[in-house]
Order: structure tokens, then C-alpha cells, then sequence
């Protein structure tokens, strides 16, 4: 399977991605089919340590997130992983040693960037995007 065969598998999961949005991607993966149909480029095999399977940690399981088209920061992702683990904003606070001002920062930001509409929305979309 090729990258572009399965960037496109990939856009039909997202949840957050509009029928425009959707069609902008598509478009740029067909114009990158043409040319690399007009000049194709032998593509370097992976290292044999990336192929390897780690077992599947906690954290791990919202690594999705950090990489596009969403770019959660680490300290995103432990604020999220918290929040999702069912503590409050407070309490993720005092855990982490920032404050809650800051946890509910970082909680927006995350919001924003995965294109949530409320919490439950958010748990959604991340429970979504880290079955996939």
C-alpha cells in the first residue's frame, strides 16, 4: 500500500475534517499521484527497528494525536490523558504542579485543535482517533 493510499484511508477516519477540507487533501494527494507517475523516485525501505510491534502503553495510545494534522503537545497529552482518566481540572492540576488556570489552557488548546465542541465531544474524538 502506498503512502497516498493510506493518507487517504486516514482522511475518511478523521472526524474533524469537513467535506472541504476533505476535498483540499484529496486534490493534493492526486496532483502528488501525477507526479510521482511522471517521475517516480525509488522510496528507502524502513529500518527493521521500526517495523518492530512495542506493546501498547497508556500513553502511547494518544501518540496519534501528536503528529498531524493535530499536534498535541507532550504536556497537552499528559493534561489530556488525565482528564480523560476522569480527574477534574483541579485535581490534574495538583497533580501536575501547574495550576488550573493552566490545565484549563491546556484543555482549550487541545479542544481547539481537535475541533471539539464540548468534553464529551473531545472524548469522542480522541476515543475515535485511538482505535484507529
Amino acid at each position: 500500500m502506498s503512502l497516498n493510499q493510506t493518507v487517504r484511508g486516514l482522511i475518511d477516519r478523521l472526524p474533524t475534517l469537513t467535506s472541504e477540507e476533505r476535498w483540499v487533501v484529496t486534490a493534493i494527494l492526486d496532483i502528488a499521484d501525477q507526479r510521482s507517475l511522471a517521475s517516480p523516485e525509488p522510496q528507502p525501505a524502513p529500518p527493521p527497528a521500526a517495523l518492530e510491534r512495542r506493546p501498547r502503553t497508556e500513553m502511547s495510545r494518544y501518540l496519534p494525536l501528536t503528529g498531524a494534522p493535530y499536534y498535541v503537545t507532550a504536556r497537552e497529552l499528559e493534561v489530556l490523558e488525565l482528564l480523560l482518566s476522569g480527574l477534574s481540572n483541579k485535581e490534574v492540576a495538583g497533580k501536575l504542579g501547574i495550576s488550573f488556570k493552566t490545565v484549563q489552557s491546556h484543555r482549550q488548546r487541545v479542544m481547539d485543535k481537535l475541533g471539539a465542541r464540548s468534553p464529551m465531544h473531545l472524548a469522542e474524538i480522541v476515543r475515535n482517533v485511538a482505535a484507529a
